[in-house]
């Protein structure tokens, strides 16, 4: 069953065709993910099937009821933004409706609460329609992606990582053909050179030559000419119906350089030994130890609320307890993005403070679909997105040698953080981080720093690689439990029957012992 139709759906903000759908249509049960970068029109989208936003023209076509989860905003101010979030969720999935909407569902979740959300949407039965910068989300939930881009929307079969792979063997196609277009093309403007130059070559009837010679030598240049002006016309005729191939948008490939004076040689950047923060009367940690490795990635995880971002600022504001290796040059990331200057350029406020060259700062914008020109706009006028990228660029490529970054892709588009990860793998520093995206920390980080019940647990490894270990190390307490289980009924039955008064002395103390081990 045809649940959303659209024909022809056209919309417009001021000049810009924000969508332009010939046709679309989406089936009873489908569960679709739906990408582009940011201002692509996704939301937009979302809105015009809801009926919040109408078209500028065609035709949608609902059949069923609409549960719509939109994006947070500030109307409940007694509750933080996850539980805002989690209570979004759960009515909408109680109206139990035909088709769900929803519009970047796992912001201001972390890891846990996003695994919760992601088997209740695996387990909803009817249509779906998701929009997420969350790639675990989108992979372990939708069977289909739809990608908006310039207005258009292509509808890919698989979930994210699969659309990934055919995008990369569409990339690799057009580029084959973009080739081949280029060396055809050039291939014909010298042919056709060639043959013009062939015509004015053709040597004039020699002087020595009698009348009758003459007219021959000329009828024959002459024909000559004729036979090499078709040759020329011909190759302009199929140089001019040559299709054009469009250039694919380039791979950047970025390579960014610290000085010898910011690498550092000591094992650890961060030390911190019998550590406790109190915010109020509330204590968040309660005398913990962890360490910082010089040169790695490593995330700081734990649920909302357990301190993390707390932490971090008693990292950069100081705390006396934490010892910090003195030649570290720190730049920090937070969301109210303070280190630009608004009246400045993107490019001046990124190369007033860089050891990197300006090719390769222009790389690095590019790569966050901040391109050309773009580069001298002033931050005043950019949007929120926007300032982010520019934030996250000028911290990546300042003179600093450890980089601290509180939930950096929070506003990035699923593309930017991609392009986001290669920068974090590229820098050549250490960076600590705290973010909720899964995909980020298993492709970035070599550390994981936990915090759990007021303390902080160290891990060497990504995020897969801790759950891994988890999951073996609750598997090994339970085989210990069900030893200890056994070897206690064991002894019990045993004291129960023994008469001899040592040996049941001597049962009870072991049995007091498995007790302290249990």
């Amino acid at each position: 069953m045809e649940r959303i139709i659209l024909k022809d759906v056209i919309k417009y903000y001021g000049d810009r065709k924000i969508i332009d759908i010939e046709e679309l249509k989406i089936y009873q049960g489908e569960k679709i993910g739906i990408v582009g970068i940011n201002g692509s029109g996704k939301s937009t989208l979302l809105n015009i099937i809801s009926g919040k936003v109408e078209s500028d023209g065609g035709e949608v076509i609902v059949n069923g009821n609409i549960s719509y989860i939109e994006q947070l905003n500030n109307e409940d101010t007694f509750l933080s933004g996850g539980e805002i979030t989690k209570k979004k969720i759960d009515e909408k999935l109680r109206e139990n409706t035909d088709i769900l909407l929803a519009d970047e569902p796992s912001s201001n979740l972390d890891i846990d609460e996003i695994e919760k959300l992601k088997k209740k949407l695996i387990e909803y039965e009817e249509t779906l329609l998701l929009i997420s910068h969350d790639r675990n989300l989108l992979d372990g939930v939708v069977d289909n992606i739809l990608e908006i881009e310039n207005g258009q929307v292509t509808k890919y079969n698989g979930n994210y990582s699969k659309y990934k792979i055919q995008k990369e063997e569409s990339r690799k196609r057009k580029q084959f053909e973009y080739e081949q277009y280029v060396t055809e093309k050039k291939r014909l403007e010298v042919s056709i050179n060639k043959v013009k130059n062939e015509a004015k070559d053709m040597r004039k009837t020699p002087k020595r030559m009698g009348n009758s010679e003459a007219r021959l030598h000329k009828r024959g240049v002459e024909n000559k000419r004729e036979k090499v002006e078709q040759r020329s016309k011909s190759l302009e005729t199929r140089l001019e119906k040559l299709e054009i191939k469009e250039k694919p948008s380039l791979k950047y490939n970025i390579f960014m350089k610290m000085p010898e004076s910011l690498k550092l040689k000591s094992k650890y950047i961060v030390s911190c030994d019998n550590l406790s923060i109190k915010v109020g009367d509330r204590l968040l940690l309660d005398k913990t130890n962890f360490n910082i490795k010089t040169n790695s990635k490593t995330a700081l995880i734990g649920k909302n609320g357990v301190g993390k971002t707390t932490l971090i600022k008693e990292i950069i504001n100081g705390n006396s307890t934490i010892k910090i290796n003195p030649s570290s040059k720190i730049s920090y990331f937070k969301q109210d993005l303070n280190n630009l200057d608004e009246d400045k350029t993107i490019i001046e406020n990124i190369l007033k403070d860089t050891n990197q060259d300006e090719t390769t700062i222009r790389n690095i914008l590019a790569s966050l679909n901040i391109k050309g020109s773009d580069v001298y706009k002033k931050v005043e006028v950019l949007s929120g997105g926007e300032r982010v990228k520019v934030s996250l660029t000028k911290i990546m490529t300042s003179n600093s040698n450890f980089l601290v970054l509180d939930e950096p892709t929070n506003f990035l588009d699923i593309e930017s953080i991609e392009a986001f990860e290669y920068l974090m793998k590229e820098f050549k520093g250490t960076i600590l981080f705290v973010t909720h995206d899964r995909n980020l920390i298993d492709n970035t980080a070599t550390n994981i720093m936990i915090i759990e019940n007021k303390k902080i647990t160290e891990f060497e490894g990504n995020y897969t690689r801790y759950l891994e270990y988890k999951g073996n190390k609750k598997k090994s307490i339970s085989n210990k439990d069900l030893l200890l289980d056994i070897k206690l009924a064991e002894v019990t039955s045993k004291i129960s029957i023994c008469k001899d008064e040592k040996e049941r002395q001597r049962l009870e103390e072991e049995y007091m012992e498995l007790i302290k081990n249990k």
